[in-house]
């Protein structure tokens, strides 16, 4: 009997994503390389994207979202690195670099744009797909610390927040750091909204009081000589 697909599958659904077929835009002047750089990713599964000058490439790596990019340094009208700094712009695409020249200028300039790495040509073809799978790799690894940062950036600001409406309370009403806490969360769940929420509105709000205030303290009207209020 042949085995059933969770034994011929036996990792989760939550690893799919590493075999799902990914796209790789490759962006060359020489017909050639691209030509046989594309015939040996689809070959492996990989979805291909063709461009042969910096502005296609641009175009195509803004339209197509690739999960990869093999840029060529020099390309007519813009060369790699100003496609790979453009396109870091508006993406976290991932970047290889094709060389004819090993000129540390150029890899500083490149590793500087964000490659993952950088082959001078000619290169064994044979190398090509371990490479991309490689740079998808620690593509996949970098996305997940990003993401992690911001989560924990994200955690830290709504802690601030909190820490700044109860601050607010315990010096308006003249509360214990408890007392202030414990109204926030009152206000909190008596409204059905997160606890960061309605610090957040409080900080606000004392902020646009605060600015109203001072916009009537420097719009008062001088006082005449004699006037209550004036010496």
């Amino acid at each position: 009997m042949p085995p059933s697909e969770e034994q011929r599958s036996p990792t989760s659904a939550a690893d799919s994503r590493d075999t799902d077929p990914k796209s790789v835009l490759i962006a060359d002047d020489d017909r050639l390389v691209v030509a046989a750089l594309g015939e040996r990713l689809r070959a492996a599964g990989f979805k291909v994207i063709e461009a042969f000058d910096g502005p296609s490439a641009l175009a195509a790596g803004a339209s197509e979202k690739p999960d990869l990019a093999i840029l060529d340094h020099a390309m007519p009208a813009m060369n790699g690195i100003e496609v790979a700094r453009a396109l870091a712009a508006s993406s976290a695409v991932p970047v290889i670099f094709l060389s004819e020249h090993g000129d540390e200028t150029i890899v500083n300039e490149a590793i500087c744009a964000g490659a993952l790495t950088y082959l001078i040509k000619p290169f064994d073809p044979q190398q090509l797909l371990p490479i991309v799978r490689a740079a998808l790799q620690r593509a996949r690894e970098a996305y997940a610390l990003r993401e992690q940062s911001e989560r924990l950036r994200a955690a830290l600001q709504r802690e601030q927040t909190v820490s700044a409406a109860a601050g607010l309370l315990m010096a308006t009403f003249g509360l214990g750091k408890r007392e202030a806490f414990e109204r926030l969360r009152h206000r909190a769940r008596s409204r059905r909204v997160r606890l960061d929420q309605v610090a957040a509105e409080l900080v606000r709000a004392y902020d646009q009081a605060g600015r109203l205030l001072q916009q009537y303290a420097e719009s008062a009207p001088p006082q005449k000589p004699g006037e209550p209020g004036r010496v």
